[in-house]
């Protein structure tokens, strides 16, 4: 159970979106069924598959290595450590001027991933139609999109308590590639488009105050949930305090060790579709893959 400390009625909650609230792991197959198909409408059906494939490959590592939380589950992503670390490489090899001008680059340009699915399979191509992929890719995942159910009651439960909901979340990362293969980031481009794909979630049940989105500053950096916090303080005309905030993700690095860890949030809460039991972890960590056994806990 929750300790008896923690204080409902004052709680202000944070939302990650994807692989939280909706279920983007699952909608980005979808969303490579659409790059597959650009490339087999430009080239022929055997090489759209290729790309798919290779595009599905990258996301899926990118995925299995960001989730690693202790050295024991490298043995669950394939290839392990080594692998990730090749991506690692192979994703900073394009992003000279990410790097240079933001210091840190965005892992999960979807564009990038087009571009290496491209080049190992030494396909040619031009800038437009690795920018057709991105569009191919999000306008298919969007038309995909599901919200887990178990999110709808735990954001119906909070609006019922009249808490505060702000949704923090990556940057989709919309790099454009150059003429050379390098790619270059503009924040406002890529938080324009994030932002009309979040909107779309108001229709499907979650309502929210504001969201803060990780253009340029992105997960796990100190500054990305700064940035959260202080957005949530002008809404509500106050500075927040950090002790009375709730931390929701399915990453507990990318999502809830800075918070919880840095910053003094009161509780993480880890979720994934796959954990079968919720149980706390510790005093101020849940895991769950339903949030409907969180709302019991809290409502008990």
């Amino acid at each position: 159970m929750l300790s008896v400390d923690f204080d409902l009625q004052n709680s202000i909650w944070f939302f990650d979106i994807d692989d939280t609230l909706i279920d983007t792991e699952g909608a980005s197959l979808q969303g490579t069924k659409g790059v597959g198909a650009l490339f087999a409408a430009r080239f022929d059906d055997e090489t759209g598959k290729m790309v798919e494939d290779a595009v599905n490959q990258t996301f899926g590592l990118m995925v299995a290595g960001y989730r690693v939380k202790h050295d024991d589950d490298w043995q669950k992503v394939p290839g392990g450590k080594p692998a990730f670390d090749k991506l690692i490489e192979r994703v900073t090899g394009v992003q000279d001027q990410v790097l240079r001008d933001f210091g840190h680059i965005k892992k999960w340009s979807r564009e990038v991933f087009a571009k290496l699915a491209c080049d190992d399979l030494r396909l040619e191509v031009t800038p437009e139609l690795i920018a057709e992929a991105g569009d191919a890719y999000w306008i298919t995942l969007t038309r995909h999109t599901t919200v887990f159910e178990s999110a709808i009651k735990l954001f119906a439960f909070l609006h019922e308590h009249k808490r505060p909901i702000y949704l923090i979340t990556s940057s989709d990362a919309r790099l454009q590639m150059k003429d050379n293969g390098q790619f270059y980031y503009d924040p406002s481009y890529s938080e324009a488009l994030k932002r009309e794909r979040i909107e779309l979630l108001r229709e499907m049940g979650l309502d929210y105050r504001l969201v803060s989105i990780g253009d340029p500053e992105d997960k796990p950096h100190i500054d990305f949930f700064e940035k959260g916090l202080k957005k949530a303080s002008g809404d509500l005309g106050y500075e927040v305090d950090p002790s009375t905030c709730v931390i929701v993700g399915d990453s507990y690095g990318g999502d809830i060790q800075t918070p919880l860890e840095k910053m003094g949030f009161r509780l993480g809460i880890r979720f994934h579709k796959a954990v079968e039991e919720t149980r706390m972890e510790n005093e101020r960590l849940i895991s769950t893959g339903d949030f409907g056994e969180v709302v019991e806990m809290m409502a008990a």
